[in-house]
């Protein structure tokens, strides 16, 4: 039968209340069932089920369809994944769904055989490592590496040993009736000479499964001094194709789905130690660049990816690169820094909390890479500040969207004491100018009194449009008057305080207060969306709280900066108090910048 006959016999045979039933809790209301909706954070119940219609609509978040859209939303899956799941339920055989063509065929019969033939590879390594004597160098070295029993077996490592004909796991499969023409397609075994041996030889071997848990390839990590340290299973016929794929997301698909996040690391060990020390969101490439299709599989589960890579000049540089492609497919990322030299395994067993803290704490990912690019520079570091406004260029050129470019370029701007504007035109000509005798381009001092307020009038914007929220950043982020450059802002944010969680009424303000209120954004705040989750909206909340605490303080130094350029040979006295209080600043400045918005 086609797919279409095959769907409508599996809606024949299950009731849509009894599929979903098993997700939410319903309850029947008149001719249908309500429930909470498992798409979005609500108290009040708007998901409905209809069982005359056999369809579903949840009145909150817009979402609704029939019983296979709900088995793709919930699972996390496409339409014939969802057909798969809901036909073995119904007890309705797919195979009599005829390819169109002998070649279809041949092409579904090759896969199904590809994928017993690696599931059997995975029991076989699998055993090898946990039961043979010929695992036991795997053994050591994952007792060395901090790799527990219940890591070994949830990720199902195992050991490929050399073996003295190099051909166990392919008389392995044989004596199972595989096909050698299916062996070899596989990517596990290799043609020498005429004769199949094994791929993988005295290396661990870690199973690598696709978001349905199916093990579509392998990566074989050398044991000792073996060439290429990390060895994938080949491409070409065989089902692995390490540009579509992400290790360990069938494991952390849940945890993504529930934290609204998922942690995108660089090696398999990465996700392994991350797993067993609580960070179950952790999935990673295979040793390869982010590719566009990984950013769009995860963007089935998120909506906001923090990258870790490794603390190394490489891993950052991957980092950097990652960054555009998360944007560029409208999702937010956050980038965390590892000490430089360590990696997250590393981290995981020597530290793992100092791991969990990153994580949570890890800015957004537009802001690390602009304040890496700026680094130590200031308006007085001369030619540094010249070469510090180039790289911070090359971050804003990067960015898609117009609104996060003028917010970062307000905060080169202030760092650098140059005028927002004037940078943002700089970016638009693709770049500052080679400088000349007359001074640096772009560096010339921004307008006096001109103060840029993009952190300040987003924050105070949310506040205005959700006015329960100036509690939570009064009580919990302990946000007061002074902590804004702008005392008008400072006021607002007073008045919204004084009256919360009711709404600001223009009418009790002062003139010149009115017209900043008008001032601020009106929309345009994705983490205030239902579907986002009170953790996003935590997160971004403590965001701004930092960057406009950062902007207060570096205000302040620069302030100090000045008095110590101005000081006379009278008031020589005043400098080391000046300099404690300017490296107070700085030190306060840097604890912010490292946590997540909550120190003053």
């Amino acid at each position: 039968m086609s797919s279409e006959r095959a769907s409508e016999e599996i809606k024949s045979r299950l009731d849509i209340v009894d599929v979903i039933g098993g997700h939410v809790r319903l309850t029947r209301a008149g001719r249908e069932w309500k429930g909470l909706c498992p798409f979005h954070t609500e108290h009040t119940p708007s998901f409905y089920v209809s069982p005359e219609k056999q369809l579903w609509n949840c009145q909150g978040c817009h979402e609704g369809g029939d019983i296979f859209d709900f088995v793709e939303l919930i699972d996390h899956t496409d339409f014939r994944g969802a057909l798969e799941e809901l036909a073995k339920r119904a007890g309705v055989d797919l195979t009599q769904d005829r390819p169109q063509s002998a070649a279809e065929l041949r092409r579904r019969r090759r896969r199904e055989a590809l994928l017993q033939l690696n599931q059997l590879a995975v029991d076989y390594y699998h055993h090898v490592l946990l039961k043979s004597p010929a695992g036991q160098q795997g053994r050591s070295f994952l007792d060395t590496r901090g790799v527990t029993e219940q890591d070994r077996e949830r990720f199902k490592l195992g050991y490929a040993p050399l073996g003295t004909t190099q051909d166990n796991l392919v008389r392995f499969l044989r004596q199972r009736k595989a096909e050698p023409a299916d062996v070899a397609a596989s990517g596990l075994a290799r043609n020498d000479r005429g004769r199949l041996t094994d791929f993988f030889r005295q290396r661990l071997v870690v199973p690598i499964r696709d978001e349905q848990g199916r093990s579509v390839g392998f990566g074989g990590r050398a044991i000792g001094e073996g060439v290429p340290k990390y060895l994938n299973t080949r491409g070409g016929a065989s089902l692995f194709d390490k540009s579509n794929v992400l290790f360990g997301l069938d494991l952390a698909r849940e945890a993504i789905h529930k934290e609204h996040r998922a942690v995108l690391m660089e090696g398999y060990f990465d996700v392994i130690g991350a797993h067993r020390v609580g960070i179950a969101n952790a999935v990673s490439t295979s040793g390869t660049a982010l590719t566009d299709a990984q950013v769009r599989l995860l963007r089935r589960f998120s909506d906001e990816v923090i990258l870790c890579f490794d603390g190394d000049s490489a891993g950052q540089t991957a980092a950097g690169k990652a960054v555009g492609l998360v944007a560029q497919a409208g999702m937010n990322c956050r980038l965390l820094s590892l000490p430089q030299g360590q990696d997250p395994d590393d981290l995981a067993r020597s530290d793992p909390g100092a791991l969990r803290k990153l994580v949570d704490q890890a800015p957004p990912a537009w802001e690390a890479l602009v304040d890496g690019a700026l680094g130590e520079a200031s308006p007085r570091s001369g030619g540094e500040s010249q070469e510090a406004l180039r790289r911070a260029i090359k971050v804003l050129e990067r960015i898609p969207e117009a609104s996060i470019r003028a917010l970062y370029a307000e905060r080169v701007g202030r760092r650098l004491g140059v005028d927002a504007a004037r940078i943002l035109r700089d970016v638009e000509r693709g770049g500052p100018k080679q400088p000349t005798k007359s001074g640096g381009a772009g560096l010339s001092q921004a307008p006096s009194g001109e103060i840029a307020m993009g952190a300040s009038a987003h924050l105070l914007g949310m506040l205005c449009h959700s006015p329960e929220l100036v509690t939570e950043v009064r009580d919990q982020f302990q946000v007061r008057r002074d902590d804004f450059l702008d005392p008008q802002y400072g006021e607002l944010y007073a008045a919204m305080a004084e009256v919360a969680p009711a709404r600001l009424s223009a009418a009790d303000l002062a003139p010149e207060l009115r017209v900043r209120l008008d001032e601020l954004p009106k929309g345009g705040f994705p983490e205030l969306d239902e579907n986002a989750g009170a953790a996003r909206r935590t997160r971004s909340l403590g965001d701004y709280v930092r960057r406009i605490r950062i902007e207060t303080l570096e205000n302040q130094a620069a302030g100090i900066t000045r008095q110590l350029g101005e000081l006379g040979h009278h008031r020589e006295g005043e400098g080391p108090q000046l300099m404690a209080e300017l490296d107070r600043k700085r030190r306060q400045i840097e604890a912010l910048r490292r946590s997540g918005g909550m120190e003053a």
